[in-house]
């Protein structure tokens, strides 16, 4: 069975999970969040991963905010564990593609979820004319 864990420095994690839910429903049922909050360590965190991804029963998707991040090094410490994939840089377009269109995650897979993530990233800065009668 495939587990998705959003981990997320504070509460990221927990409003992606509640967008999630108004979007696909009932389809986030297999999600998990981790929040990282001031005074706690991450590696604490990842340490009781590592338990329940050793035993290799499941798959395991981390998806975490910051690239680099204390988050995001401590869950590189599991993907030593070939059921163990971890993703950096969080956004919906994402998870979305996650949840609805990959069944199975292999590098060919990653990599197209990972492009269809970034186009989903644009800055709209063109200011576009009306004209009083379009109102």
């Amino acid at each position: 069975m495939r587990k998705i864990i959003l981990a997320s420095h504070g509460e990221l994690a927990k409003g992606m999970l509640n967008s999630l839910t108004m979007i696909v429903g009932d389809l986030v049922s297999n999600i998990e969040v981790f929040c990282l909050y001031p005074g706690e360590n991450p590696m604490d965190y990842a340490e009781s991963q590592r338990p329940r991804i050793k035993a290799g029963d499941d798959e395991f998707i981390y998806v975490c905010d910051v690239k680099g991040g204390s988050v995001h090094t401590a869950l590189m410490e599991l993907t030593v564990y070939p059921n163990m994939k971890l993703f950096c840089g969080m956004n919906m377009n994402l998870l979305l593609g996650l949840l609805l269109s990959c069944p199975k995650l292999d590098e060919s897979s990653a990599q197209k979820l990972l492009d269809d993530a970034r186009s989903g990233i644009d800055y709209m800065s063109t200011v576009v004319e009306v004209e009083d009668d379009d109102f």
